[in-house]
């Protein structure tokens, strides 16, 4: 029989899924859909200390499964492993290289005012925002029932490497950068990995900004990351900065 980290025997429902780039037993739970998903989302979570298992909701639809296993099972003969959070460039080099020349990006010429605007109604929005549940902001609870990964790894923040998930590829955006810019924003924002889809990502954030220009340094960062984020969620700069008081953040590469 296979078992868990730790050599324990997998609960009920748990079923052997693939291995990651590591060579470790991942698994999947089926759950169902809406707020008992997240709920067991945070349970998992909250076991992850004991399990060495990390969840992940990959929602309802199978493709996202599949695709992760077919890389995977190319992959982990090519190019196994993952790099170390000390061998990959720090997150803040990173934001400034896909940057390139802000004086060349519209987007960014608006920053002046629309720091102003949102420091007027920040607190406005921020409670607005942490009032909302969060199981009515996360994507992939929609579905009568949803899959769940657990994935060996010591933190959240190494699961889209320990997967080979390939939803930023298009932008040059693999594992060792999404290591490093998630490590980055757990350590400041105690954001957490909560749901991968086919080219979307979703995070749930304990520590968000607190003030207008963190939350519009932070914009920036994100609009680096996932520049399709003003094609796929906001308009502006500014809009993208208010939606950061929230608990819930998204990445749509598509």
């Amino acid at each position: 029989m296979t078992t868990l980290p730790g050599g324990g025997e997998p609960p009920p429902g748990f079923q052997p899924w693939c291995t990651t780039l590591r060579g470790e037993q991942a698994w999947q739970l089926a759950v169902p859909g809406g707020a008992a998903a997240l709920a067991a989302w945070r349970a998992l979570r909250d076991r992850h200390p004991r399990t060495g298992l990390w969840p992940v909701l990959l929602g309802s639809d199978p493709q996202v499964a599949d695709q992760l296993t077919w890389r995977l099972d190319l992959l982990a003969r090519d190019a196994p492993g993952i790099p170390s959070i000390d061998d990959v460039p720090p997150a803040p080099e990173l934001f400034v290289e896909w940057m390139g020349d802000p004086a060349t990006d519209d987007y960014l010429n608006d920053v002046p005012r629309h720091l102003a605007k949102l420091s007027e109604d920040s607190d406005m929005i921020a409670a607005r925002l942490q009032g909302r549940p969060d199981e009515d902001a996360v994507q992939a609870l929609a579905g009568a029932e949803i899959q769940i990964a657990l994935v060996p790894a010591g933190h959240g923040w190494e699961v889209p490497a320990l997967l080979a998930w390939s939803g930023a590829e298009r932008d040059h955006i693999g594992g060792p950068e999404h290591l490093s810019v998630l490590q980055f924003w757990h350590d400041t924002y105690d954001a957490e990995l909560v749901a991968l889809g086919l080219e979307r990502m979703e995070l749930l954030v304990a520590r968000p900004p607190e003030d207008a220009r963190a939350a519009f340094e932070l914009a920036v960062q994100q609009y680096a990351y996932c520049p399709a984020l003003m094609d796929n969620l906001v308009p502006a700069i500014g809009a993208l900065a208010a939606t950061l008081f929230g608990r819930h953040w998204i990445f749509d590469w598509s």
